[in-house]
């Protein structure tokens, strides 16, 4: 078996996880219209294996690239260049910036269950190097896992 080959097999078998995502307000809370429904994954890492047959050997590296968080419903997907960024509940929320949020126009009340189903993805790179100096690239692989997410609507009371 070439080191190519070894390093495609252990790519196949690498336990890459699916994203754990935590979300601003928390999930248990209903999101407010209007207002920004922040995401971060939690177990953004790299990850590393070494596979061997023989006197041949490769080690594998996979490197978290980027998340996508699609809202539902067809709403307009979010694309952020990393993980996002994690809402600090001790700070003020103006103080506070995230590449990784959306806003909700509408509440979730008319949803399956009440609620949106949120997809969130994480693309992963790869690259490998063997026992002959030999390199390279693997293709990318993703992960994703779905959310349910409630949007509630606030009405003004004017007295």
């Amino acid at each position: 078996m070439s080191p190519a080959e070894l390093a495609m097999a252990k790519w196949a078998r690498l336990p890459i996880p699916a994203p754990r995502v935590r979300t601003a307000p928390p999930r248990r809370k209903a999101g407010l219209v209007g207002l920004p429904e922040w995401f971060w994954v939690t177990n953004w890492r790299s990850l590393s294996g070494r596979a061997s047959v023989g006197e041949v050997w490769v080690e594998v590296t996979a490197v978290p690239q980027r998340t996508t968080i699609e809202p539902g419903q067809g709403h307009r997907v979010v694309r952020c260049s990393g993980p996002g960024t994690a809402y600090n509940p001790t700070k003020s929320a103006a103080s506070q910036r995230t590449n990784c949020s959306y806003v909700y126009a509408r509440s979730s009340a008319a949803q399956p269950g009440g609620a949106y189903r949120v997809r969130a993805t994480v693309l992963w790179g790869g690259t490998w190097r063997g026992s002959d100096g030999s390199g390279g690239v693997l293709p990318p692989l993703s992960r994703s896992t779905s959310l349910r997410l409630r949007i509630a609507e606030a009405q003004g009371l004017y007295g």
